[in-house]
């Protein structure tokens, strides 16, 4: 059950009737049975990862803030860290070590038969592991009171507009608001069917249509073309990825918001910032605000010298990319932002000094603000290509024939058969880079005048009828 099919259409058209019509208490109730039928649609035997997740941390919850003892307290702190650390290292690490420890030791001369299962990687466990893992922990660091009621928590875990892919929500944030009455609100709902519609064009329009391109293009070990066409199919993957993430956020945020919730917004035009430190704070925010909290500061955070600092931002982005995808190009994808964070770091008196000699010329801050963000967006772009590879062998294979390109981009590439394709891409692109202009606009859509509203409205529903692809891929971040 999928946000783009006809099942998650009549499921909200049922949903919604039986939760307006109740009050607060029956309201959670209705949400968390309708929670787990949305998750047990794709596989029901997986709801009991999802309910052992939900007991062990409420009441390690419990036990925490009720006991004064601090080895009690380490104690229930350090259960709901194997429960739910072991649960996602197995179902979605254990292949990937096992076939990574087999191979040193072949590598090393021993031939050993490493034991692999067929374990199925259930959907949308690193989202929901995150979420309940952080109630516990921020229970424990006393930021947080404990859930009253079971149910509240259980519903706080597995609210089903974000339950697959985020915003992975804190237990400060989205838990009152479960434990809190709601009713319903015109303006908010406004404002959430012009996000949910946002998010459908994105989607259904954006990546959707770019999908079958992408796809295309890296099925194999190499890029379609050696030339600098070859930055097309790049391009490509990285607005759909774009438009596909933030699409699935932006229609959980717009159903939770009719539902009478506020999500954190989860992107802030990822593509118009200049280094690697804004594109963090803009692009995945619930996850890297989630890594900076209880991973980047516990270790020392910036607190204890460059190079300190330095350890900790590789460390950081390594297990952010692992997050990822269980497979050496994810770490490589983690590892290769870790480095552009650090290289940042080191130079960022110099890029200010930058900055503040162009403020000096005419024109000359915009331009220099304009090369940065071209300039960062490619770097994100040559990330991209790592993290849509898959395998480090096609990575490398694909990262050398864009060398290859970039170095003779003064030779016009052979636009004979991709032609058509560039004027697809550029088009959807220039989707991505309006909505990310204006993505501030669309959270305050209810102060629109009506006319401006009903043309939005209009040209969301004719792109989305026109160009929209019906029954097309899964959300991307569904596999992690």
């Amino acid at each position: 059950m999928i946000f783009n099919s006809l099942v998650f259409f009549v499921f909200l058209c049922i949903v919604l009737p039986l939760y307006f019509l109740c009050r607060h208490r029956w309201q959670n109730h209705v949400l968390l049975v309708a929670s787990y039928v949305f998750y047990g649609w794709w596989d029901y035997r997986f709801l009991s990862l999802l309910f052992l997740s939900t007991v062990v941390d409420y009441v390690c919850g419990l036990r925490i803030s009720r006991s004064d003892s601090d080895t009690v307290r380490r104690r229930y702190l350090l259960l709901s860290l194997i429960t739910n650390l072991g649960c996602l290292g197995f179902f979605k690490y254990y292949n990937f070590f096992a076939e990574s420890a087999g191979r040193l030791l072949e590598g090393l001369g021993l031939a050993v038969d490493a034991p692999t299962l067929n374990v199925i990687l259930p959907v949308g466990i690193s989202f929901y592991t995150f979420q309940s893992l952080s109630y516990t922990i921020d229970v424990y660091c006393r930021q947080c009171p404990p859930a009253k009621h079971f149910f509240d928590f259980a519903l706080y875990v597995s609210f089903f507009p974000q339950l697959v892919a985020g915003p992975i929500e804190r237990s400060l944030h989205l838990l009152p608001q479960v434990e809190s009455p709601r009713t319903f609100s015109a303006q908010a709902a406004v404002d959430g069917i012009a996000l949910m519609a946002l998010g459908y064009v994105k989607k259904l329009v954006i990546a959707d249509r770019l999908a079958p391109l992408v796809d295309t293009a890296f099925q194999g070990s190499s890029l379609p073309y050696a030339d600098a066409g070859s930055w097309i199919f790049i391009y490509a993957f990285a607005f759909q990825i774009y438009g596909d993430f933030s699409g699935y956020s932006d229609i959980a945020r717009g159903i939770s918001k009719v539902l009478g919730f506020d999500l954190m917004v989860n992107f802030r035009a990822p593509y118009l910032v200049s280094n690697p430190s804004a594109f963090w704070q803009h692009w995945h925010i619930s996850l890297s605000s989630w890594l900076r909290d209880y991973l980047y500061i516990p270790l020392g955070g910036n607190r204890h010298g460059d190079w300190i600092t330095y350890r900790n931002l590789m460390a950081t982005m390594l297990l952010g990319g692992l997050w990822h995808g269980a497979g050496w190009a994810f770490v490589i994808w983690g590892l290769f932002h870790g480095l552009l964070l650090s290289i940042h770091r080191r130079f960022t008196p110099l890029l200010k000094q930058i900055d503040e000699q162009a403020a000096k010329v005419p024109l000359g801050r915009p331009l220099w603000r304009g090369l940065t963000v071209v300039v960062f967006f490619h770097l994100t772009c040559i990330g991209w290509l790592i993290f849509r590879a898959g395998a480090i062998e096609a990575a490398a294979v694909q990262f050398h024939m864009v060398l290859n390109s970039t170095s003779v981009l003064l030779t016009p590439p052979n636009w004979g058969p991709p032609l058509q394709y560039a004027r697809m891409v550029l088009f959807l692109g220039g989707l991505v880079l309006l909505f990310q202009w204006k993505h501030e606009a669309f959270e305050r859509f209810h102060t629109w005048p009506l006319g401006r509203q009903v043309f939005a409205f209009t040209a969301a529903l004719l792109l989305i009828t026109s160009l929209g692809i019906f029954g097309g891929s899964q959300f991307i971040y569904f596999q992690f």
